[in-house]
């Protein structure tokens, strides 16, 4: 029998979780089927991505109106010709952008659109556009779909009773890590002023993109309240567009800041907050914080709270739409946004960290700070808890995702 063809496209390779979803699919389809990827073009991709097997469009995107709609075309047009060239069997598009020129590119491919965050409650979804989208654009793209997946069952649930998409063509697949990988990382390690800092200080972490979404003004109005009652520290990896506004916020609410952006600063064990931009293995300071916080307002499946508990550090996370409940409450019947703490064996979910719940942020984390035993249970179950999301749990539905239609 003839090796299948895949496609996998994606707008660009940057820091994102789907980019490294996209990186893996890449890596395991490869070892099982004629694999090729495909760019929009190599904006914010690292220097090791530029792989034979990854192709660019080399499409920019336009900066008009008007040139937006002529990259759009040339993008649908490239990856036409990209498909018949290779004879491509399935084409999998992450990301929204993605998906719309994977659908309008169709020859004789099976089409499978993966769906990485809620569209729903995506507050950058907004305006004329934003109402185009979710009325029209995303319901008649997804519908011409052979398979939606979504990463999270509320993603799919959302997909189904929100943008009418038949649940038939959708089905969920969570996000998976190679978890030995990320234990043996995490071990590693860091330099001795970090070691130091770690050793002698409690350190409170998060590592995420610095964007909206992850409401990360709220944690530093959390992190103002408990630096009051704590000798805690805050440390934030990642870097984003918001980088220079929370830099700002830190220092006008006289929090003392540690930017690794700043030259002329020198490292010590003195700054509130500590700045240290994205780290491509975050793992080995993941692993010696003393408390994970995800404040996220909308979610997917967050690859970075698996991360965390993968790493043995206790999380508390918002119970934001979609992800962090499935994965630390499994079990919570209600659907409904939660009003109080709900303390599951491995984390602690919380009501969405806005104004008037902040003040349960923070009595949370002191009593979690101030409770070794609970802390080092947290951790236990955390860790036990990523097992299910372990690689060679999930990789079975890759392959098997694209072997269903061999029977056909």
């Amino acid at each position: 029998m003839k090796k299948k063809s895949i496609l996998l496209v994606i707008p660009n390779l940057g820091k994102g979780g789907a980019q490294q979803v996209f990186r893996d699919q890449l890596e395991f389809y490869s070892k099982h089927f004629n694999t090729i990827g495909c760019v929009f073009n190599w904006d914010d991709t690292f220097e090791d991505d530029r792989q034979s097997n990854i192709i660019s469009l080399d499409v920019p995107a336009g900066k008009s109106g008007f040139d937006k709609i002529v990259s759009f075309w040339k993008r649908v047009a490239a990856l036409k010709k990209i498909k018949q060239e290779h004879n491509i069997d399935f084409s999998i598009s992450h990301l929204e952008g993605a998906d719309y020129v994977n659908v309008l590119s169709r020859l004789n491919d099976k089409i499978i659109c993966w769906i990485h965050g809620t569209k729903a409650y995506d507050e950058n979804i907004q305006g004329i556009l934003g109402t185009l989208r979710k009325k029209v654009l995303i319901p008649a793209a997804y519908r011409r779909a052979d398979k939606v997946i979504a990463v999270s069952e509320g993603i799919g649930a959302e997909l189904n009773e929100v943008f009418n998409i038949p649940s038939s063509k959708i089905k969920t697949i969570y996000n998976s890590f190679v978890l030995d990988d990320i234990f043996t990382k995490a071990t590693q390690s860091v330099s001795r002023d970090i070691q130091e800092l770690f050793s002698t200080r409690s350190v409170l972490i998060t590592h995420c993109r610095l964007s909206r979404q992850k409401n990360l003004f709220a944690l530093v109005d959390i992190y103002i309240t408990l630096k009051k009652e704590s000798n805690s520290r805050l440390m934030i990896l990642g870097d984003g567009e918001l980088r220079d506004a929370l830099l700002n916020y830190c220092k006008a609410n006289n929090l003392t800041v540690y930017s690794v952006w700043d030259a002329t600063q020198s490292f010590n064990l003195n700054y509130d907050v500590y700045f240290l931009g994205y780290e491509r293995n975050p793992y080995p300071y993941l692993h010696r914080a003393s408390l994970y916080l995800m404040t996220s307002s909308w979610e997917g499946f967050p690859l970075a709270l698996c991360e965390a508990m993968a790493c043995e550090v206790p999380v508390v996370a918002a119970d934001c739409y979609t992800g962090p409940r499935e994965i630390i409450s499994p079990g919570l019947a209600s659907n409904q946004p939660i009003t109080s703490p709900v303390f599951s064996p491995c984390g602690i979910l919380m009501p969405l960290a806005e104004k008037e719940n902040l003040s349960q942020w923070t009595s949370t984390i002191i009593a979690v700070m101030n409770n070794a035993e609970q802390r080092r249970q947290l951790t236990s179950k955390g860790k036990e808890r990523v097992l299910a999301f372990d690689r060679k749990n999930i990789q079975l539905k890759w392959l098997n995702l694209i072997n269903q239609y061999h029977e056909h």
